[in-house]
């Protein structure tokens, strides 16, 4: 959560936008990294760096056709705009799930409670979206799951709230474990968690299920090393469309087909994920689909 700011480090961009258009606009918003996003009835309030790297993109989110405009920067004056921020914030649905901050009210079950953090993973991205959603379909009540490059936990958690009996999540990045570990404590949960790689698990652990939200550079390492540690379903999320046959060559030798593949276009990029069964675990068809978060 950003902290209390004074009035040269933050400025504030104001989007004009029709309600429909939101919640594209928010992931967009999330995706060019601003630091967060105040909605108003008439406007949207979106916070971020001077010297952030999307800010140069955000004109682009203008568009007259859609009644959408885009003014800005102006300097955040010395106020407690945290206080301000947190009251746009609310609770949002993602694949069945609600995804809500820990200041804001429940809305329904099943729910988690992730504040956002530095950490990669509230929902907001369409890969973090797209991961949720095939995890969901995936998993069978008392499974255990292995979430890779864990980030918040969304997705292990996720999985225990709606039936994993076990869960084991890990990343190279000690904030990221920081953050998913007050994100287990907030939503009372029991999922393991270590800060490290692949190879630092036990030598015979085995998982029901496996997920990655990588991106392809990150995942192609430890690819065969996931697929080895899994027994029947693998979901693969955070690679580009225009990247497939890059995965399709990582997956070459490996005893795993796709059953489903799912897009979505978030900030004019198309974003893919797979769910991979193993073996006699295949169903004899497969299917793909695709959605939209800019049309």
């Amino acid at each position: 959560v950003p902290r209390r700011a004074g009035p040269n480090d933050f400025v504030v961009y104001r989007i004009a936008a029709p309600q429909d258009e939101r919640e594209r606009l928010l992931a967009e918003l999330s995706s060019l990294g601003t630091l967060g996003v105040e909605e108003r009835e008439a406007e949207m309030l979106a916070y971020f760096r001077p010297d952030g790297a999307g800010v140069s993109n955000l004109q682009a989110l203008a568009d007259p056709e859609r009644r959408i405009s885009v003014s800005g920067p102006e300097r955040v004056p010395d106020a407690d705009w945290e206080r301000e921020w947190r009251s746009g914030l609310a609770p949002r649905l993602v694949a069945g799930v609600w995804i809500r901050p820990s200041f804001c009210a429940s809305a329904g079950e099943p729910e988690l409670v992730i504040d956002p953090q530095q950490a990669f993973g509230s929902g907001e991205h369409a890969s973090t979206r797209l991961a949720l959603g095939l995890l969901r379909e995936a998993l069978r009540p008392g499974e255990s799951v292995l979430d890779v490059g864990t980030g918040s936990g969304i997705l292990a958690l996720a999985a225990l709230r709606v039936g994993a009996a076990r869960a084991v999540g890990f990343d190279t990045d000690p904030i990221a474990i920081v953050n998913a570990a007050e994100n287990r404590a907030r939503n009372r949960l029991p999922l393991s968690l270590y800060c490290g790689g692949i190879e630092a698990l036990a030598k015979g652990a085995r998982f029901d299920v496996g997920v990655a939200n990588l991106l392809l550079h990150e995942l192609v390492p430890c690819l065969p090393a996931l697929a080895s540690r899994t027994r029947r379903a693998l979901v693969l999320s955070g690679q580009l469309e225009l990247e497939r046959p890059k995965l399709d060559a990582a997956l070459v030798g490996l005893d795993w087909r796709c059953e489903r593949e799912v897009s979505e276009v978030q900030s004019g990029e198309t974003w893919c994920a797979r769910l991979l069964l193993h073996g006699a675990s295949r169903k004899p068809s497969s299917s793909a689909s695709s959605v939209s978060s800019s049309s």
